[in-house]
């Protein structure tokens, strides 16, 4: 690229850097050591070139070199140094006219928080900075906690400020998922940097083993340089390919999350609801697009005394491969069966029923989901009511509220009202201590 790059060379920059006084902060006091003065004032410049449309117009090299007074070489250096650390994507083209161009994609820098999260961003700035200055970093940027333990909560909830009509929110409901899907951030993993880890070992994928990869992240969770690891160790001593059945296993074994145990808390009644849904329903419904399937799933078996099995995770590997169902919407089938249902496994036929009739249907959100469940008068949370007309439809023959191609599963001794209350609150405080990890 050094041979071909002129000062004449046409370049285009656009994407979203919004920079907050968070973010400033990181690159001022987090990336610069680790990128450097140069690399910090070519991304600024380049961050200033886009207007509000989310891009810069055409412009040259040559504008660029004086803004920020440097050479040739060292400007590829810089954004080479920008590019390595995940902040920069840069792509050539070629026109008939005007030859080589660039377009540079400019990425945000990782919030303080997330950025000490990562074990290669840390250990790199440890690098450059050595331990003292590093851990007056982490004590500056390290989340702060006030007790509240003594005081009173009086914060009003939602139905008591605001008018809200069911039947309106839920008419609107398309216009709302799609606006929900513009402003989705596929970017939860990134993938561009896992692609660089895996330079490392010299691995490249094939398409069909990266569409894997990208199930068994869902489907775990997995950061950018874990599954890294992974792969690198599930392809070592394969001729091609990655060992995808060893993969697994690694996973399995090394990622099983350790669970305390509860606390002897009295059991607590179900809040009121806030808005359409209960304070369980709401933490739920949170956790569910935060948290990993494995890691609902193991929340509540593990809530419930018991724990999941080597083939519910490949039944959930296998529906997410599919790609039909969101992973929130999958946690609220699992806690469907396992909590509502109070199934001691998931099958696979009631499995696919429901998530190809939830499919059909178009179902994407949680919230959705539990509309969805409503509507055959059914209960998302238990309620500590024994009464069974919670789970079935009012009229004759009591018949099951779920569509009639489901096959209804095997019944089950019911969980008394008080192991209800209790189950319910504890996954609602295990899942929401796991998605502020």
């Amino acid at each position: 690229m050094a041979e071909e790059l002129k000062p004449s060379t046409f370049y285009t920059v656009f994407g979203e850097p919004q920079l907050d006084q968070s973010k400033q902060e990181a690159l001022l006091y987090l990336y610069q050591p680790i990128i450097g003065s140069a690399a910090l004032s070519l991304y600024l410049t380049l961050a200033s070139d886009i207007t509000i449309e989310g891009k810069s117009p055409s412009l040259m090299h040559t504008d660029l070199l004086a803004a920020v007074d440097t050479g040739l070489m060292n400007l590829i250096k810089a954004r080479e140094q920008l590019e390595g650390i995940g902040l920069l994507d840069t792509y050539q083209q070629t026109d008939d006219e005007i030859g080589l161009s660039l377009l540079y994609h400019l990425r945000t820098p990782m919030y303080p928080v997330k950025f000490f999260q990562d074990p290669l961003m840390g250990y790199l700035l440890l690098e450059k900075i050595g331990t003292r200055r590093y851990d007056r970093l982490v004590e500056r940027f390290k989340p702060k906690e006030f007790d509240t333990t003594t005081a009173i909560n009086v914060t009003k909830r939602f139905r008591d400020v605001y008018r809200f009509d069911e039947k309106i929110f839920d008419s609107q409901s398309e216009l709302l998922e799609k606006t929900q899907d513009d402003f989705s951030d596929s970017r939860d993993f990134d993938w561009s940097l896992f692609s660089q880890q895996l330079k490392r070992f010299n691995l490249i994928l094939s398409v069909d083993e990266r569409e894997k990869l990208q199930t068994f992240q869902t489907l775990y969770g997995l950061g950018e340089l874990d599954l890294a690891e992974y792969v690198a160790k599930a392809a070592a001593g394969e001729k091609t390919g990655v060992n995808f059945t060893y993969l697994r296993q690694l996973i399995n074994k090394e990622k099983r999350p350790i669970i305390p145990t509860a606390s002897p808390e009295a059991v607590t009644e179900n809040k009121e609801t806030t808005g359409t849904f209960s304070s369980q329903e709401l933490e739920i419904i949170t956790q569910s697009k935060k948290i990993a399937p494995v890691t609902f799933l193991r929340a509540i078996k593990r809530e419930k005394g018991g724990f999941e099995t080597n083939t519910e995770v490949r039944l959930l590997e296998e529906l997410i491969g599919r790609n039909l169902l969101p992973k929130s919407v999958i946690n609220i089938i699992i806690n469907y069966i396992l909590v509502i249902q109070n199934q001691a496994v998931i099958n696979a036929n009631y499995l696919n029923a429901i998530a190809n009739d939830w499919a059909q249907k178009k179902i994407t959100t949680p919230e959705a989901a539990i509309a969805h469940v409503r509507q055959n008068n059914q209960k998302l949370v238990r309620k500590t009511q024994p009464s069974r007309s919670n789970y079935q439809k009012r009229g004759a023959g009591r018949k099951e509220a779920l569509p009639e191609h489901i096959k209804q599963p095997p019944k089950e001794t019911k969980l008394t009202p008080e192991k209800e209350a209790e189950l319910n609150r504890k996954l609602a405080e295990y899942l929401s201590k796991e998605g502020d990890d």
